[in-house]
């Protein structure tokens, strides 16, 4: 009988076994928004003409299926990061070419993916090349040519070999930044460099300079042969946009477009009609309907468009600097943000409000497409607060009631109820700070207090005036702690060490002198017990237990490097941590005392800056990478139990 009991026994414990072990590992992070960011490329795939690939500055690289109006990260996808992803080229035959530069060194090169983009390959032979410019021959498509910083490569075999064709000590044919192949013939190249455009008919052997009627040192953006005549070639520069009608050997100057619009980044040719063509500069679209005679604009001036992409139809995509994919059906007489499921924004604070049942996200890095968005859960959807922050960066974020308060880098701005964002003057002595705020705290609908490199600004009438408390001299605070047990306490981190009021800010008093080499970063209470801080710092992480009058670092596996973010749950026995600049988002269920790092699946990056906890749901763990916007870690669903099984042996 014991033998005929014991397998399913087992069985039984097994179950058990796996049902209590931690599900941490079952966890993936999940891409959330908010929608939108910077796009370097775009390209689409002629096979599948429907199937279109986005390229960011960080190497993320995205893909859609249906024409631009939904878009996915690709997994695991492009493998570097720091990776400017501008130039795409997708094969007749099915391959991905990706020319990539790294955005803080002078390296790139060029990789291939055969299934869609899930996967890479770099290709030897342009390794290490800082890749400008990228072109395939549409005669015979083993050609490609390659633009870099150190001059011109070609490969006649698909990218598995390559070989510079421009020479090394020709500093003229250096820091290319775009290039054009006849479609007729693989041995015609155009190329543009920082200074002039030059040309080879004879796959590079030799080299012609061609700046007749360019203005000499044009930078040239881009080049481009038209689709129905060879001999027409056009080349935008700093200096304006030129064609030529007689394959680059006379250029002529475009008129119709004014000065401050000159620098087009992106240029195309309708697939429909050879008399369209559209110009993406810095102050928005260009079109022209008659071949480049005149030209209207087609979107507004504060859009930076850095990638056109034209398809059948009548329609456009536009790849913008924060704005994200803006698209037209129209031959861009409208426009439609359609950025669903792209997410490139670096979210530098997250809020969440339990009042106002919603989340609020400070956008980071964009003055003219950020600002504050908002959303009823960390699920999305996000929709922009009020207009008003343009030509601002969020800083730091707080809620007073229906009130939204942004610390900026030039003081503070308030919205109400989700409207217009209007700027509180910090006056002090009649003169304005404007103020770079750093952090804010908000003791009641009309008691602010914020930390600038000016010291601490407080307000008791919903920020009409401000004072600024004396820390024994001024000086600057970086960042602000209010209890929520204890009303009126708060903790303030300087330069000169920690400060603690006991009156909402009013009066201040110096309790220790800091984290000796390390800066505060960010502080935070205990919810549950206002006597223990947190402090984050580029050292690591620190604890006091006696409201900062003594600290110590927190050591039990988390690192000594540089912790930006911080969440407690409301019994400070959970707490996570995040490392900005080599990585990890740690996790401590004692209170500190020992961690673990939570696994990364699902995230572009684990070099978090900032993260939170909602309120409602404190398992749900929400986090901001510099690449892919936020990501939200939920427990997984319960396991279902089958049907008419009571879950025992």
């Amino acid at each position: 009988m014991l033998r005929a009991t014991r397998p399913p026994t087992c069985l039984a414990l097994l179950s058990f076994i796996l049902l209590a072990t931690p599900r941490l590992h079952a966890q993936t992070w999940v891409p959330v928004g908010p929608p939108g960011g910077d796009v370097r490329g775009l390209a689409a795939d002629s096979r599948e003409p429907r199937r279109l690939y986005l390229g960011t500055a960080d190497g993320v690289l995205y893909r859609s299926d249906d024409a631009g109006l939904h878009w996915h990260r690709l997994s695991p996808g492009f493998p570097r990061r720091g990776a400017s992803l501008d130039e795409i080229v997708v094969d007749p035959r099915g391959a991905l070419f990706v020319g990539f530069w790294d955005v803080a060194g002078s390296g790139g090169g060029i990789a291939r993916s055969d299934d869609g983009g899930r996967t890479f390959a770099m290709l030897p032979g342009i390794a290490g090349q800082s890749v400008r410019a990228l072109a395939q021959a549409a005669a015979n498509p083993d050609v490609l040519v390659a633009g870099t910083l150190g001059g011109v490569f070609r490969s006649l075999d698909a990218g598995r070999s390559w070989m510079r064709i421009t020479p090394e000590d020709q500093a003229e044919l250096r820091n290319v930044e775009s290039v054009a192949i006849d479609p007729l013939s693989p041995d015609v190249v155009y190329v543009g460099t920082w200074h002039l455009p030059w040309k080879s008919s004879d796959g590079g052997t030799s080299w012609e300079l061609i700046h007749t009627g360019m203005i000499d040192d044009s930078d040239v953006f881009t080049m481009a042969v038209d689709r129905w005549n060879g001999h027409k070639v056009y080349a935008t520069a700093c200096s304006g946009i030129y064609r030529s009608d007689d394959g680059a050997g006379r250029w002529t100057r475009i008129r119709g477009i004014p000065a401050s619009s000159r620098r087009t980044r992106s240029f195309a040719q309708s697939p429909d009609n050879q008399d369209v063509f559209y110009a993406g500069t810095t102050e928005g679209l260009w079109i022209s309907e008659d071949g480049t005679v005149t030209w209207r604009q087609a979107t507004p001036k504060s859009l930076v468009v850095n990638a056109v992409l034209a398809l059948p139809g009548g329609v456009l995509l536009l790849g913008c600097e924060g704005a994200g994919v803006l698209r037209s059906t129209d031959g861009g007489r409208s426009w439609i943000a359609s950025n669903q499921g792209f997410s490139e924004r670096f979210v530098s604070r997250i809020v969440f409000d339990p009042a106002g049942r919603r989340v609020l996200a400070g956008i980071w890095g964009d003055r003219y497409h950020g600002g504050v968005f908002s959303a009823p859960s960390s699920r999305g959807p996000w929709t922009r607060l009020g207009p008003g922050l343009e030509g601002r960066e969020v800083l730091s974020l707080a809620v007073a009631g229906a009130q939204v308060l942004a610390g900026t880098d030039d003081g503070i701005f308030l919205s109400v109820a989700g409207g217009p964002w209007r700027r509180l003057p910090a006056l002090i002595g009649g003169v304005d700070l404007h103020p770079r705020v750093t952090d804010i705290v908000t003791l009641s609908d009309q008691a602010f207090l914020a930390a600038s490199p000016q010291g601490i600004l407080r307000s008791i009438d919903g920020g009409t005036t401000w004072r600024r408390p004396s820390l024994g001299m001024w000086g600057p605070a970086s960042a602000l702690a209010l209890s929520s047990r204890s009303l009126g306490l708060v903790l303030a981190a300087t330069p000169l060490g920690f400060f603690k009021s006991t009156d909402g800010g009013d009066r201040w008093v110096l309790v220790s002198r800091g984290l000796g080499a390390a800066e505060a970063r960010t502080i935070a209470f205990v919810p549950a017990d206002d006597r223990v801080v947190y402090a984050t710092s580029p050292r690591g992480l620190y604890r006091s237990r006696d409201q900062g009058a003594t600290w110590s670092q927190v050591t039990g596996g988390i690192p000594f490097s540089d912790i930006t973010g911080l969440a407690l749950r409301p019994d400070g026995r959970t707490i996570y941590a995040s490392d900005f600049t080599w990585g990890g988002i740690f996790r401590s269920q004692d209170a500190g005392e020992t961690w673990e790092r939570l696994p990364a699946e699902g995230l572009v990056s684990d070099r978090v800056w900032t993260l939170g906890l909602d309120p409602a749901a404190p398992e749900h763990i929400l986090v901001a990478s510099p690449s892919g916007g936020l990501h939200l870690l939920a427990p997984p669903p319960p396991p279902v139990t089958a049907a008419g099984g009571s879950g025992e042996p």
